[in-house]
């Protein structure tokens, strides 16, 4: 089997634990190859020969397993997540068991569920239009507002950064959402607007109930004007409430789509899986890539169910 793993060596505490799975996923006859992307060697370098591999692992943060993924899109490759980043939201999402030896056991095995894909359209300083596939949660707002300042510490002290970073900011900026999905327009006041792909956050909290990675479509809300203190009544339904199917989701406004173009005003900074863009437009589209990804999973992932 010629298995392929691309590793990013400045992923968070878990990082050095993909050499443990290459251990144990190791017997003879095989021919593993590493690389090693960063300075040197970007993702879409790292998979230009991926279809000549039977498996590709991918270890890192979300984001870059998002930059993988999106290299990857639609080759259909068996892709394995290895969980090495901060927060691992996708490959939660995915819910396969975390230790090497049964990562390794479910890579060789190579059972597989297509799933979804977000695409992001925004517009550059330069008055470009970029594109970026997403995997969890893009968005403009407050999410934003997070991830700027958590990037300086999330490597050092983990996912209290985000936490850090949402007390930091107790009264989040209000913008103008209008929101054009499936030939809709909605226009509402928030702090946040976010689009995802996948639902399921920290503390197994299901951010958008009726999301699923696996339905074709993408998950949009709107978050109510409140201060960070306000958005309590949320918080708690999330911890009561994990699936939020008894008390839902307060002070979201929530729609489902196949594609929606979302315009803020003002502009108030964009992210996607944890990566900030630089976007002044206010301005970005976003649609699903309905089954681009096969990823592999275990018995543990509810994805076989």
């Amino acid at each position: 089997m010629r298995i392929l793993i691309i590793h990013n060596l400045a992923s968070g505490p878990s990082s050095d634990e993909i050499f443990a799975f290459a251990r144990a996923l190791s017997i003879g006859g095989d021919e593993i190859c590493m690389r090693f992307i960063g300075d040197g060697m970007e993702p879409e370098d790292a998979v230009a020969d991926v279809r000549t591999f039977d498996r590709v692992v991918i270890s890192g943060g979300d984001g870059t397993v998002s930059n993988v993924l999106d290299s990857l899109r639609d080759t259909h490759v068996p892709a394995l997540i290895f969980p090495s980043g901060t927060a691992n939201l996708f490959f939660n999402n995915i819910g396969n068991a975390p230790e090497a030896a049964a990562l390794a056991k479910a890579c060789r095995e190579g059972r597989t569920a297509q799933v979804d894909m977000g695409e992001l359209f925004w517009t550059d300083e330069a008055g470009e239009v970029r594109r970026h596939g997403f995997i969890i949660i893009a968005g403009s707002g407050f999410d934003a507002a997070i991830m700027q300042k958590a990037a300086p510490s999330k490597n050092e002290i983990g996912e209290i950064a985000y936490v850090l970073a949402a007390l930091g900011t107790p009264e989040p900026d209000v913008a103008r959402f209008t929101i054009e999905h499936d030939g809709v327009v909605d226009e509402l006041d928030g702090i946040s607007c976010m689009v995802a792909n996948t639902a399921l956050i920290q503390n197994d909290i299901n951010l958008f109930p009726e999301c699923r990675m696996d339905d074709g479509l993408i998950d949009i809300a709107v978050i109510e004007p409140a201060a960070t203190v306000q958005l309590l009544p949320t918080l708690l339904a999330g911890v009561f409430d994990p699936a939020g199917r008894g008390l839902g989701r307060p002070q979201f406004k929530m729609f489902q789509a196949k594609e929606a173009k979302i315009t803020c005003t003002p502009s108030l900074g964009m992210q996607f899986d944890g990566e900030l863009i630089e976007n002044n437009s206010g301005c970005f589209g976003a649609r699903v890539l309905p089954k681009y990804l096969d990823v592999i999973i275990d018995d543990f992932s509810p994805l076989g169910r």
